[in-house]
């Protein structure tokens, strides 16, 4: 097969996988900026400390506009939460590209709030927990530093010694006030 015509075809296919599971569902969900579930989650690189809650985010520390932003944005969040409220609720970034150096995710996002927890995955591990999340990432063709993912925001209780996945913010720009009532209603409950 022609090589411009194969690539053609994966670079079409890219696009209508994007368009189907980012631009889409945005479109059809503009009135919902959240989904409510009370899926459990067996995942142990989550909620493994003190926390009670966990707002979690997938993206990859080399990327700086989208994550970063995202990430800027939800430290501006949190440097906002009584602190009352932060001693019970951490954020943690979840880098899905496996980088050669395992301490990157974690400087990446204590850059932009020194009590975020970055956490590496390695491929095996990347997979159930995007699988778990439905979490689609690739990486680009144009640029193989490059990855498209989904931006949702995930919140995480812990319930004895069950986890469970409570909340996903899918539109942006995301609803940190609902975002903080429901954080203050879970801490309640």
């Amino acid at each position: 097969m022609n090589k411009k015509l194969l690539a053609t075809i994966l670079l079409s296919l890219v696009l209508i996988t994007s368009l189907l599971v980012i631009i889409l569902p945005t479109i059809f969900t503009k009135n919902i900026s959240r989904i409510k579930l009370n899926k459990s989650i067996d995942l142990e690189l989550i909620l493994n400390d003190e926390k009670d809650i966990k707002i979690i985010f997938f993206g990859y520390s080399s990327c700086s506009d989208i994550c970063s932003h995202r990430l800027e944005m939800l430290g501006k969040f949190y440097s906002t939460l009584d602190e009352k409220i932060k001693k019970r609720v951490g954020v943690e970034f979840l880098d899905i590209s496996s980088p050669s150096d395992m301490t990157l995710p974690n400087r990446f996002a204590k850059y932009f709030n020194n009590e975020f927890k970055g956490i590496y995955l390695d491929k095996k591990v990347m997979r159930n927990y995007t699988k778990e999340f439905n979490v689609y990432f690739a990486q680009s063709l144009l640029d193989k530093s490059e990855y498209n993912h989904t931006t949702n925001i995930y919140l995480v209780k812990k319930n004895n010694n069950l986890k469970l996945l409570k909340y996903i913010y899918n539109s942006y720009p995301y609803d940190f006030e609902q975002m903080n009532l429901d954080i203050v209603s879970l801490l309640n409950e």
